[in-house]
């Protein structure tokens, strides 16, 4: 397994998640997020639902390694990782009383221990986590730590922002795949194919989002519905929605396009989009509160008729594996992050026609670069007229 970093790197993340666990006044952390244990070590895989943890110290020991035997050879790439210890299925202890014991041996849980986990975790199931935390002693606190590696994540490195732009470049290739794929008489399946195809083809990742592709009355699904065996008809609108992945760091956009010439009002609606989008790319910079930003273009939706109010216009964009390619990130009003220089987020908005009958969507991939905003798509502001 090749690291996509370089050493000191990962020992940076490392030591930085050692730094903000000494401020929560944690003793140990336990890691639960495929994307945590992909960032800080290295590690990739597809088998996260299985019961798996490294329990990383805050005193500076090393970390140790809890997993299945047939993910233990995985493991053993990572160079930060030396101590693993293997569970059984067939096994009368649970992985909980493993993990437990495992803590007792190596790191001793008298006294008033505070053991962080990542609680917000899909890799983490209700099954597993109560096993664990009925085996923790009485004086031991758990504290739910789910946001702090996450948190860090957020400001990505100048080696991190190339991999985004990469992903980028081949997120692009494949909606010029997809246009050119999407014709009356074509399924939506078959558009799906051309996106995955090219995909695959550039050396990216599997998305950890089927690409939501959508056409006619299945555009109100908004971005949340996967490509189907439905045939694309003439005056169809459709949208869609790609996340590229290279190096499991993601970049996502969503174009809606038209089969045959448009009515009025849907290039009406489009522009109102178009319009919100560019109002808050020209505010982009550090220091600003992402509230500001969500503020701008709900703003400007709200002068076209288009209402987002209460709703999001962006997440943060990084690191993704299924079902989510989402950072903590939110372009929304209520949201408290400050952004700064090396965040990277997808800003989007969408509105339903006046009738109701169809939905459109325009968003892309940015970076917040040291006086502004980097834009990582190349791709046009258009609807697409097919």
């Amino acid at each position: 397994m090749a690291l996509p970093f370089e050493i000191a790197e990962y020992e940076a993340r490392i030591e930085c998640t050692r730094a903000a666990m000494r401020d929560a006044r944690l003793d140990l952390l336990l890691l639960f997020h495929q994307e945590s244990l992909y960032y800080l070590f290295g590690y990739d895989q597809i088998g996260y639902w299985v019961y798996q943890t490294v329990v990383l110290p805050a005193d500076g020991s090393a970390p140790t390694a809890i997993c299945r035997r047939p993910d233990e050879l995985m493991i053993r790439e990572s160079p930060f990782i030396e101590e693993i210890r293997p569970w059984m299925d067939d096994s009368h202890v649970n992985p909980g009383a493993f993990t437990v014991d495992i803590l007792k041996e190596r790191h001793g849980l008298s006294g008033r221990r505070r053991i962080g986990i990542e609680k917000k975790s899909h890799a983490l199931l209700p099954y597993y986590y109560d096993l664990l935390r009925e085996q923790i002693p009485d004086g031991v606190e758990l504290v739910d730590a789910s946001d702090l590696v996450t948190e860090l994540r957020l400001t990505k490195s100048p080696a991190e922002l190339a991999y985004m732009r990469r992903a980028a470049q081949i997120m692009d290739r494949a909606f010029t795949a997809a246009f050119e794929a999407a014709r009356p008489g074509v399924r939506e399946c078959d558009v799906n194919a051309a996106v995955l195809h090219t995909l695959s083809t550039l050396g990216a990742d599997y998305p950890a989002v089927a690409p939501p592709i959508a056409s006619g009355p299945r555009t109100l699904t908004q971005t949340h519905g996967a490509a189907t065996e439905r045939v694309m008809q003439h005056g169809d609108a459709f949208t869609i929605e790609i996340g590229a992945p290279y190096k499991r760091y993601h970049a996502v956009a969503v174009h809606s396009g038209h089969l045959g010439e448009p009515a009025p009002e849907i290039r009406t609606l489009y522009n109102g989009l178009r319009e919100g989008i560019e109002e808050g790319l020209e505010m982009i910079r550090p220091g600003l509160p992402a509230a500001r930003v969500a503020a701008r273009v709900v703003d400007r939706l709200e002068t076209q008729g288009l209402s987002r109010k209460g709703r999001h216009v962006g997440y943060g964009i990084g690191i993704g594996y299924p079902p989510t390619w989402l950072d903590n990130l939110r372009i929304k009003e209520t949201d408290p992050h400050v952004l700064r220089e090396g965040m990277t987020f997808f800003l989007f908005a969408g509105a339903l026609t006046k009738g109701g009958d169809r939905c459109l969507y325009l968003g892309e991939p940015v970076a917040v670069g040291r006086d502004g905003c980097e834009r990582l798509s190349a791709l046009p502001r258009e609807l697409r007229v097919i």
